[in-house]
């Protein structure tokens, strides 16, 4: 059964692409727009962790402002998400990718040590690694449940962004571990919820992935902060911000820390600046048992 309703959805998903590859880019990104403001409303889950990241995050900010910047966010995500559909096209038109501060990865990359660069969901999320592309780049990936979308979600990746694709196993360390030593640059997205150490964010205490920071740390690899804003016009700006002064002392699980939150308040700051662009509607502070109760 579930490999006939894989199909189904693949043979869907490809029809969808197809009849939106029929109009104008211009049209297409309205349709994502669209999409997005009434996935808003739609999805009623996402819609309450949404406004209510944002409230913790910005407490003085009113109901209305709220709802504003929890549309534009699902609106730039919707963008994202569908104009993965022409990155055949997109990633080529010139002046479409525009990047800040690329001489700092140039020089590092040089260097021959590798990169670790630790990116967000913001704006559109693949474009850090898409602008570096001309170097040796890899990017971890999240395995989708539908294994044939999955394989071409893959495939797409890698033939028109130019980066390699790994997704997530039991062996994924060792094998970044190896483009390390090869000397690529590894782009691992690093502001979502997940496995590592408590932080605090947006003055609530979380957790945030360790992996970035760990691995700089122990492999003695640059650590690069990049992310990316899809303008008005649906063009990108990726600014490859800075590289991490990582703290170093003898205690490594400290240092492993003590760094992470340091790069989790450096993402802070670039979320204060533009919340329109990150993705509110993930569940961050792991509040939605809580949300929910209150509303029974």
């Amino acid at each position: 059964m579930k490999f006939l309703k894989y199909k189904m959805e693949y043979f869907l998903f490809l029809f969808v692409k197809k009849i939106l590859l029929i109009f104008p880019e211009k049209a297409r990104f309205s349709f994502a727009e669209f999409l997005g403001g009434i996935s808003y409303y739609l999805i009623k889950k996402r819609r309450l962790i949404a406004r209510h990241n944002i409230k913790l995050a910005f407490p003085d900010l009113s109901d209305e402002d709220i709802k504003k910047i929890a549309r534009k966010s699902y609106k730039i995500m919707a963008k994202t998400f569908i104009s993965s559909l022409w990155y055949d096209t997109y990633v080529k038109t010139p002046g479409n990718i525009k990047v800040v501060n690329k001489e700092l990865a140039l020089k590092l990359y040089n260097e021959g040590n590798g990169i670790i660069g630790a990116t967000m969901h913001m704006g559109n999320i693949e474009m850090p690694c898409v602008a570096l592309n001309e170097y040796r780049t890899v990017a971890l990936a999240k395995r989708q449940k539908n294994p044939y979308i999955n394989d071409f979600i893959t495939n797409s990746r890698e033939k028109y962004l130019g980066i390699k694709i790994l997704q997530k196993n039991k062996n994924i360390t060792k094998k970044i571990i190896e483009y390390i030593k090869d000397g690529y640059i590894i782009g691992l997205l690093s502001d979502h919820r997940d496995k590592g150490t408590n932080v605090n964010f947006f003055g609530k205490e979380t957790i945030a992935p360790t992996g970035p920071v760990s691995l700089a740390l122990k492999y003695n690899v640059p650590l690069v902060f990049a992310y990316c804003i899809l303008n008005d016009d649906n063009t990108c700006t990726v600014f490859a911000q800075e590289e991490i002064n990582l703290i170093r002392t003898e205690n490594f699980k400290q240092d492993v820390h003590n760094n992470t939150q340091l790069l989790i308040h450096k993402m802070e700051e670039v979320i204060r600046k533009h919340p329109e662009q990150w993705m509110w509607f993930h569940d961050r502070w792991n509040i939605y048992k809580e949300i929910s109760n209150k509303k029974k």
